[in-house]
């Protein structure tokens, strides 16, 4: 992160004025106002952190996951119970991503559904869209699934073993 001296100022009275309005975090946005004063780049990088960028693409990709289990959950619900037997509803939640190792990718999810009020059907549980283990991989290998099944919209339950499986 490259800042004037202006920046670092303006960020330091911002980090001064946050430890002043929460106390309960002081300690850490003092420690962030002497990193940002004195310049330590090696934890300024800290600080980048939390400024992430997802592009257009990714975005997209990630609409396209949560579009994919859309799918799946309605095409679950028009299965006979029969095959509904057949298939593990567990598997038809959408977990998210690992907050560790995808944390932009859970932040977006988060705001999909928080802010945006997309996927209302999405259960969050108590761990809101953190998996505790990346999911990236194994969701395009299941989107390339979905798309490769003629009616992605009504699915049968060999078609959703089939993503599951993926």
């Amino acid at each position: 992160m490259d800042m004037t001296n202006a920046q670092r100022l303006i960020l330091s009275n911002q980090y001064y004025l946050m430890s002043q309005m929460d106390p309960a975090n002081a300690a850490k946005y003092q420690r962030q106002q002497l990193i940002v004063e004195r310049g330590y780049e090696l934890q300024i990088r800290e600080l980048d952190k939390d400024f992430g960028c997802i592009t257009e693409a990714e975005c997209r990709e990630i609409i396209d996951f949560m579009e994919m289990y859309h799918a799946m959950q309605e095409s679950y619900n028009m299965l006979v119970p029969e095959c509904q037997a057949k298939v593990d509803a567990r598997r038809l939640q959408f977990l998210g991503f690992d907050v560790a190792t995808e944390a932009q990718q859970v932040n977006y999810v988060r705001f999909l559904t928080s802010s945006e009020g997309l996927y209302p059907q999405f259960d969050k549980a108590d761990h809101h869209f953190n998996s505790q283990m990346p999911m990236m991989d194994k969701y395009r290998r299941m989107l390339t699934t979905w798309r490769n099944c003629p009616r992605q919209y009504h699915l049968c339950s060999t078609e959703l073993a089939q993503i599951f499986n993926a």
